[in-house]
């Protein structure tokens, strides 16, 4: 049998339509169906051609049946059917265009292939769970960006955080050599003051006495939080950032004024700064 296609996609045209059902170009050659005539048949105003039954443009000239009582099919309704959300005309399987109006079916539903497509007894067909969207991982920043001001900490704020950290540990020192002879407790306190600054610096980034004052330790490179190994190589030259034991801390004093990122010995073999926290 001779039948007629869309002449831009080559879809088969259904009896009677207008405009494709998968790509909405109107159908300028679609055969006529047999006209059948009815006695109370309705006729397009502007051009005489009857109208079929649910349509809303003439067939021959696309001119709106505005004023035509075109007799409407008996509507027979299903549970998942679409319809043309301009004309309410059912929309046929995978169709794209309404083969009424010709408007586009923007929530035309697709159906389910591949192994999505797999059903429980009794269900219908298992829908697609949208792909996750794809979120780029953020570049890590380096706080020591160029343009950026680094608060890099001086001498006596420095100061103050070790005078507090001293007291700390002269009290416990103190109370260790209450019970113990005078050289286990001189070892003893060498080992604790070691302890002390290596774990909580290698934790935390501040010793109680930084965490009063508000500065911390952080890796010279990209600011971030340092090793216990640069902890414990920065409290182990504290013994030579404190000569002259009579002045003490004077080397390290010296160093941090003379150092762009304000580092004493211990900052500049660990490469470790100090900023505000």
């Amino acid at each position: 049998m001779d039948e007629d296609k869309c002449a831009q996609c080559g879809t088969p045209a259904s009896p009677g339509t207008k405009y494709c059902e998968s790509c909405g170009a109107p159908l300028a050659a679609a055969s006529q169906p047999a006209e059948v005539k009815h006695a109370d048949e309705d006729k397009c105003t502007q051009c005489g051609t009857p109208a079929s039954p649910g349509t809303k443009y003439c067939e021959s000239c696309g001119a709106p049946l505005l004023l035509a009582a075109a007799s409407q099919p008996a509507e027979v309704k299903h549970a998942d059917e679409d319809k043309c959300t301009q004309c309410g005309t059912p929309a046929a399987p995978g169709a794209k265009f309404c083969e009424s109006c010709g408007a586009p079916f923007v929530a035309v539903t697709q159906p389910v292939q591949g192994p999505a497509a797999v059903t429980q007894a009794g269900q219908g067909p298992a829908a697609a769970e949208p792909a996750a969207a794809y979120v780029a991982p953020r570049a890590q920043v380096p706080y020591s960006a160029p343009g950026v001001e680094m608060p890099y900490q001086g001498v006596a704020i420095r100061f103050v955080a070790l005078l507090i950290d001293a007291i700390i540990l002269g009290i416990i020192t103190s109370a260790i050599s209450l019970v113990a002879v005078s050289y286990a407790a001189i070892v003893l306190g060498i080992v604790i003051d070691l302890l002390y600054f290596t774990l909580l610096l290698g934790r935390y980034g501040q010793s109680v006495g930084m965490m009063v004052v508000k500065i911390k330790v952080v890796s010279e490179a990209d600011s971030s939080p340092i090793t216990y190994g640069a902890a414990f190589v920065r409290t182990i030259l504290l013994l030579i950032d404190a000569i002259p034991y009579v002045v003490p801390y004077l080397l390290g004093a010296i160093l941090i004024w003379t150092s762009d990122k304000k580092q004493r010995l211990g900052d500049r073999v660990a490469h470790t700064v100090v900023l505000k926290a």
